[in-house]
């Protein structure tokens, strides 16, 4: 049986939820676009398809860095671009440096081991959403 934590969320809550972290944050109108593509992008179902963030407790439930970037890896846009993305989110969300560290290391093992091969051989790898090419020309200004 699938983990599915937020089973009893609507995307309206998702929504109210994600938008809500992304204002306390700071993190831009960019962001919230891209949440919005989430949600609507029928290539996947965040309330069945989002499990929280893996092997680590979520800091927000559900916690903004990791359901962009299961979004971007459940939608074949997962990567190298798509791990920046959930790091910069994590050091905004106000992780320590030693925390972001460690997770993003981990994904990027992940990726590179496991899951580059598996969405190779599935064929799932698609062009990047133009919200997902803005928040990365966004995030690329802040640094």
């Amino acid at each position: 049986m699938k983990y599915t934590p937020y089973i009893n969320w609507t995307k309206s809550d998702f929504n109210r939820h994600l938008k809500g972290l992304a204002n306390k944050f700071d993190l831009g109108q960019p962001i919230k676009a891209l949440i919005e593509v989430a949600l609507l992008d029928e290539r996947w179902d965040p309330i069945t398809d989002y499990d929280g963030c893996t092997l680590v407790q979520d800091a927000y439930h559900p916690c903004l860095s990791c359901f962009l970037h299961d979004y971007l890896w459940n939608t074949g846009q997962g990567g190298k671009n798509a791990d920046s993305l959930f790091h910069w989110i994590m050091l905004k969300e106000g992780l320590t440096a030693g925390k972001v560290k460690r997770r993003y290391l981990a994904v990027r093992i992940y990726w590179l081991v496991y899951s580059k091969w598996k969405y190779f051989g599935q064929r799932n790898l698609e062009p990047y959403s133009p919200e997902f090419e803005a928040v990365l020309k966004y995030i690329n200004k802040e640094k």
